[in-house]
């Protein structure tokens, strides 16, 4: 964040905690675009393009490998997009997978707008329903919402989940976002009560030990991360691997939190987990 609107954050968040607190909301409701490299566009332009209608948002779909035996589906994070899944639709479609992914809404080449995680969760369980996945493999906050998909849908059966890092709790992520704003308690407290009402979930159960604490519509989990990601540190995951009894976790070296999705050595494992 620039200096200026760390300061205006600041005179906001002492005289007006409650405009602070609605105008952090709408900085999380509104994710940053990234832009993708020419080689993750490269891999969207080889898939079959569809859009589809999904609330107030027009969504961008993908497919690769259509007709092949078997079907994953691939789940960004928070302010990423299909394409950072390239390497790893290579991989599946090469292992006989056909590969099913979103641009999540105000995502990538999806519409934009005012959106939350639950919004994310009701698209996924949305596209899982309907193309009833073997795999799911996800990144960083979309373990988060692959987790909430899984909770809130029991008839959705998934073999394996791959999950490519993931953060432990939405209280950290509110505050990492105030730290960088440079706002108090006095606006934090009024986010995290705008964010229970609008999602009707208390803030303490918006973790991920909650979400995979019972999980009978998943047989096994593994958890890939390294204890070089800068984004999100390698706790997290382990605190996730120590509460989900069937969960493995796999530590790397030397990995940033968008690196390791073409990492040779992920590959090598998501290879051997599936064979």
């Amino acid at each position: 964040m620039t200096p200026s609107l760390r300061l205006y954050f600041s005179v906001l968040d002492k005289i007006a905690p409650q405009y602070a607190a609605s105008k952090v909301f709408h900085v999380l409701s509104n994710p940053r675009q990234k832009k993708l490299r020419d080689f993750e566009n490269e891999i969207l332009d080889q898939s079959e393009k569809k859009r589809i209608q999904f609330n107030q948002f027009e969504i961008q779909t993908y497919r690769w490998g259509k007709g092949n035996s078997r079907k994953v589906i691939c789940v960004h994070g928070w302010e990423g997009q299909a394409g950072n899944f390239g390497a790893i639709v290579q991989l599946m479609v090469s292992q006989d997978f056909e590969v099913v992914a979103v641009d999540a809404p105000s995502h990538g080449y999806s519409s934009r707008g005012d959106t939350n995680m639950f919004e994310y969760i009701d698209l996924i369980t949305k596209i899982a329903l309907e193309e009833k996945p073997e795999v799911i493999i996800s990144h960083s906050f979309g373990s988060v919402v692959t987790a909430g998909v899984l909770r809130r849908n029991p008839e959705i059966i998934v073999k394996d989940w791959i999950m490519v890092t993931t953060p432990h709790n939405f209280r950290e992520r509110i505050q990492d976002v105030s730290d960088a704003l440079n706002v108090t308690d006095r606006t934090i407290d009024r986010l995290i009560k705008m964010i229970e009402d609008s999602t009707g979930e208390h803030i303490e159960d918006l973790n991920m030990s909650t979400f995979t604490s019972d999980l009978p519509n998943l047989s096994q989990a593994l958890i890939i991360h390294s204890v070089h990601d800068k984004i999100l540190p390698i706790r997290t995951s382990r605190m996730v691997h120590e509460t989900m009894a069937k969960s493995e976790l796999i530590e790397l070296e030397n990995l940033g939190h968008y690196k390791i999705l073409w990492a040779d050595e992920v590959l090598e494992i998501i290879k051997s987990r599936i064979e």
